[in-house]
Parts: structure tokens; sequence; C-alpha cells
């Protein structure tokens, strides 16, 4: 039998079927995972993990502990995610904060990109307050650099509806053509997903993930009544509610409401309230 190497660390930086991609201090090696490491989602885009050399092929011997981790698809140990918005196709916003509420439960710093501004610049004045926000235009390249300079030396992933132009940001931080770009389809204003994976692009200890159908479109699995304690403009004005666990929905004398269409956005408000249901009848389904 052939003797085992030495064990190497390395990060995962792309998945391909069963074949993972290492990168081991800028070597990157292809591996195979263990019998024991399923291709289930038990080894993410982002882990870090301890790789050997077992005859002629690399395999994955273990996991290293996660920091944190999203789904849709699997990344994990991130710093900060880019919440990509623009003005074609029509925002999302609800998917924003769900997006914003997934970041925070895993202390992930969300950064709201709203690109295309040499189209159309996007009014985010309910979320200055919030999140960093930046308005950028990958297509000129305005922007871009403050937003590098922003998540330099972190890990970042993108997300956000097709067509907002996540690879496009990417292609312009990298100066090339790495990535290919979607056009948006004229006649329904739609994107086409052009990112089949998730790989990451090390920019000398910068590390953005271009992700495939990131959107997370459900909020993570919270109770209703804790939504709240994500949503820090409404949350803010709770001590005046006459209740101290004002969901700010239904209750009498509650203070938020004051402050809707002033402190706090009309429409921030409404997706707060769209969200609670979402989760009162993912509860309710639950226990039926």
């Amino acid at each position: 039998m052939a003797k085992q190497s030495r064990t190497e660390q390395g990060r995962v930086i792309k998945a391909v079927a069963s074949k993972f991609f290492v990168d081991v201090d800028g070597d990157v090696k292809v591996c195979f995972a263990r019998k024991k490491l399923k291709f289930d989602g038990n080894i993410y885009v982002g882990d870090y993990v301890e790789i050997a050399k077992d005859r002629d092929a690399y395999v994955i011997e273990a996991v290293k502990e996660r920091k944190n981790q999203l789904i849709r698809p699997y990344v994990s140990n991130v710093d900060v995610c880019l919440i990509m918005v623009a003005s074609e196709p029509e925002p999302d916003f609800v998917l924003v904060d769900k997006v914003i509420v997934n970041c925070l439960e895993e202390g992930i710093e969300p950064v709201i990109v709203a690109n295309k501004s040499d189209i159309s610049v996007l009014d985010l004045s309910e979320y200055q307050s919030i999140v960093k926000c930046f308005n950028i235009s990958a297509e000129t390249g305005k922007g871009v650099p403050e937003v590098f300079d922003y998540v330099e030396g972190k890990t970042v992933c993108l997300a956000g509806q097709s067509a907002v132009g996540k690879s496009s940001l990417i292609n312009a931080i990298l100066d090339s053509d790495e990535c290919e770009i979607g056009d948006l389809a004229k006649k329904i204003k739609r994107g086409k997903n052009t990112t089949r994976r998730t790989e990451i692009y090390n920019l000398g200890g910068t590390y953005l993930m271009d992700t495939c159908g990131f959107s997370m479109l459900e909020a993570v699995d919270i109770e209703p009544e804790n939504l709240r304690l994500y949503f820090d403009d409404l949350e803010m004005f709770r001590k005046e509610c006459k209740f101290n666990t004002c969901t700010h929905i239904n209750e009498p004398d509650c203070a938020v409401k004051q402050h809707i269409g002033k402190e706090i956005g009309t429409g921030r408000y409404d997706r707060y309230k769209i969200i609670y249901d979402e989760l009162v009848e993912r509860r309710k389904n639950k226990y039926e």
C-alpha cells in the first residue's frame, strides 16, 4: 500500500461535481473528498480544509470549523455580503431585506451596491442609516475602486437578482473579462443567470465569491417575534412602545408606527410586515 503524504492546509475556491479546487498558498489542487465527507453540502466553497495526496490524487481529509455559512448556494467563512441592486431589473427590496436578515444572523456585514448608476441612480435613503451603501457603474468603473477599498482583505460574496451586474462588478474589479456577462432579455427585462457555479477569486488576500442563483429567497429560520431584532431602524423606537416585547404589528400604543414615513421608511416597514407574515405562515405550516 502506498504511503499517504502529510496533510496541507488550503481553502476550497470552486466545486464542480465531485471535484473540489483547493488553493494551497497560491497553488490550486484538484481534490476529491473522502467517503465520510459526502457531496451533499458537507463541503462548501469558502471552507478551510486539510488535504493530502493519496496515491495519484489529492483528497480532502477534514473541514475546519466554519465561522458562518449561507445557503443557495452553499458558501462559508464570509466577512461581507455585497447585496447588488439596479434600476433594471426592477429591484426586489423584500429580497434585499431578507438577505440583510440572513447576514445579521450569521455575523456577516451587509453592504448594498446599486449598480448601473450611469443609467439611473436608485434611491437608497431608507437604508443609508442601516448599512453601508454605494452607487456605482460597473460599466464605466465609477465607484468600483471605493467598493474594493472598503472590502479589501476580506472574504466577500455577492448576492442579488440575475442581471444586476454581479459578474460585471467582478470583471470591473479584475479589470478583465474572466467572468461571463449576461445581457438583459430586452422584451421581459430579466437577466439570464450566467454564473453556473460558485467560485472564489483571490485578489492578493481579498476573496471575491461569484455565485450562481444566490438570492436567499427564504429568511432565516427565526421566530416571527424576533424579526424586529434585525430591523435596527424599527427597534430603536421600541423603548417608546407600550409593551417591551412589541413586534410593531398589531399591538396597541406602538410607537414605531408614529415614525413611519419619517425616520422609518414606509417601504421598509411594509417589507418588515411581509417578512413577518411569511415567518408566521411558515411556523403555522410547520406544526400543522
